[in-house]
């Protein structure tokens, strides 16, 4: 019997290859291949080059393939100590209509998988989505991580053993709380345990960027504010609202700083700060008054602007 066929091998790329050149080989291969071209003798290899492309060139079908490939190889090692033979499978991805139940026929499990293993020596991965008001607080994540152990029931001495028919290894479930620190970065890599590796990703947020410990904003100022100086009620990224002082003569693009309203800064107490760029807009409508009020300031003040300066 017959181990997974190599898809990689097949295509002749490498296992981190991206989607260009998986596609790049692909079309390589069939313009090589066709039978149009090769005749009969190439059409086994087409269809073997187009069954390939089907598999890696789907990220979902790509990810399980890759764990099946793993967890044969860890199975086929185990399968040659003591008590047991070599156990081959055969595979083709057109006699499982769920792609998900290839695991459950792969392991001999009760079901319930996710797609998070681990396997020895090996940690399962994940990627772990937060918004930027979990990256202030921080955060508790659910994971599920499926580790594979010894079965309880033949303790790898049954070859017919119903609970993991013959191969001697279960998967178990575990279930983990996983704290996220407040101020965690993007890109950072949380390990639980030597169980999983836990890859964060920010998402983007409405109405600030982040910039280190620091959160950038814009903020809307009336023209007439700008001009006399007051105070605005803003809403940080967390908590309750706090007061801005907006000074007299403030032009549009100056830097608020608002200290200590930013992200928390990893294993301190301190915060960053909030820096918010003032954006002046008119008076919403925009009445006859208002107009007579702004030509009259034009009259009195003959600057007229037009100096170029250089984008900041």
């Amino acid at each position: 019997m017959a181990a997974p066929k190599d898809y990689y091998k097949i295509l002749g790329v490498d296992e981190k290859a991206d989607e260009k050149a998986i596609k790049e080989a692909f079309r390589r291969l069939a313009r090589q291949y066709h039978p149009d071209v090769s005749g009969k003798a190439g059409e086994e290899k087409f269809k073997e080059i187009n069954e390939a492309y089907e598999v890696l060139s789907d990220p979902q079908k790509r990810a399980e393939y890759d764990q099946m490939r793993r967890g044969y190889a860890f199975h086929q090692a185990r399968s040659r100590g003591p008590g047991f033979q070599r156990v081959d499978f055969d595979w083709n991805p057109r006699d499982f209509a769920d792609w998900s139940t290839l695991f459950e026929d792969l392991f001999q499990s009760d079901g319930g998988f996710s797609r998070r293993w681990q396997t020895d020596g090996a940690q399962a991965e994940e990627t772990v989505r937060l918004t930027l008001e979990q990256v202030a607080t921080g955060a508790t994540i659910p994971l599920t991580v499926n580790t594979i152990r010894e079965c309880p029931v033949c303790h790898g001495r049954d070859r017919d053993c119903p609970r993991c028919g013959g191969l001697g290894q279960v998967a178990e479930p575990r279930r983990f709380d996983v704290k996220v620190p407040p101020g965690v970065e993007d890109g950072a890599v949380l390990r639980v345990g030597d169980y999983a590796r836990l890859k964060v990703e920010v998402e983007p947020h409405a109405r600030f960027k982040r910039q280190g410990d620091d959160l950038i904003g814009e903020l809307m100022v009336s023209v007439p504010l700008a001009a006399t100086g007051g105070e605005l009620s803003i809403l940080p990224l967390v908590g309750k609202p706090v007061t801005v002082t907006i000074p007299p003569h403030t032009n549009h693009g100056k830097v608020l700083r608002l200290r200590g309203l930013g992200l928390p800064r990893r294993g301190s107490q301190q915060r960053g700060d909030m820096l918010l760029e003032v954006t002046l807009r008119f008076p919403e409508p925009f009445t006859a008054a208002d107009d007579e009020h702004y030509q009259a300031l034009r009259a009195i003040h003959h600057e007229g602007g037009g100096e170029i300066h250089a984008p900041r």
